[in-house]
């Protein structure tokens, strides 16, 4: 296991910040460099979806510097360099290291990707993946989270949520019209409540998958007028009545001019 200490680590992150670019723009082929917001970044460490046992969180400090590397008809693909960033474990700290990639854009809905190969705690390089998911924030904000074993029982998961430094510019990809607000409690036991906004009247569905994109419980649809406050709990019941089983879920708003998604965690 490699210790390196916190001055160390801040050392290091101070000379990536001095040397990096200080362009206002979002990413592009000069790079833009980014900052991890703590919380929520974080490392993850236990059991999810139907497994059972105590998950592990570890909130990370870092940066990363995110790349253009090509416009496709679908994407704009970048290229995610110098990934460094911390976490305290005991008496000292553990650095996190690695490169990766990362696409947004889609073809109805805005969607992205993120991998990271990421070296641990001097274990062996681990390839991290998030799958092709739903925008958590509007560009060029990056949230996001990426498992080694699609948060399939023990599993790693590295959560990802970054601003650029020093971006104040108009995101180049349009927020969404709708979006998910807050999930509290998260993690939950008897109940939490999801809340939502919709700056415009329109259709939507609400509902709860799992982590194998199988529909839990639907907990809302239709049309709705335009609110800056809607809200609805779920009980941790599946459509069926039954109590779902504990394990990570995502919260999914879907309606004709996007989507968005949370997840969230069920506990016994």
């Amino acid at each position: 296991m490699t210790r390196v200490t916190w001055a160390a680590i801040a050392a290091g992150l101070a000379a990536l910040l001095s040397s990096g670019p200080s362009s206002a723009t979002p990413a592009d082929t000069s790079g833009t460099l980014y900052r991890l917001v703590t919380p929520p970044s974080a490392l993850e460490v236990g059991c999810f979806g139907p497994c059972e046992c105590p998950v592990q969180l570890f909130p990370t400090f870092g940066s990363f510097e995110l790349v253009l590397t090509s416009i496709d008809p679908l994407f704009r693909n970048y290229a995610v360099r110098n990934y460094i960033a911390s976490f305290n474990n005991g008496p000292g700290a553990v650095a996190i290291t690695g490169s990766g990639r990362y696409r947004i854009g889609g073809e109805v809905a805005l969607m992205q990707q993120m991998t990271l190969d990421l070296d641990i705690e001097g274990r062996p390089t681990e390839h991290f993946d998030s799958g092709l998911v739903p925008v958590g924030a509007p560009f060029p904000d990056v949230d996001v989270s990426l498992s080694v074993h699609g948060f399939a029982c023990l599993d790693s998961v590295v959560v990802v949520n970054a601003k650029p430094i020093g971006t104040t510019d108009v995101p180049p990809f349009p927020a969404p019209r709708f979006a998910l607000t807050s999930v509290k409690p998260n993690p939950f036991h008897g109940g939490t409540v999801i809340a939502w906004t919709m700056p415009r009247p329109g259709t939507f569905e609400l509902t709860i998958v799992d982590l194998g994109g199988r529909k839990v419980r639907e907990l809302a649809h239709g049309a709705a007028p335009s609110s800056e406050d809607q809200s609805v709990t779920w009980d941790g019941k599946r459509d069926d009545g039954r109590m779902a089983a504990a394990g990570v879920y995502w919260v999914w708003l879907h309606g004709p001019n996007g989507s968005d998604r949370r997840r969230i965690v069920k506990l016994e």
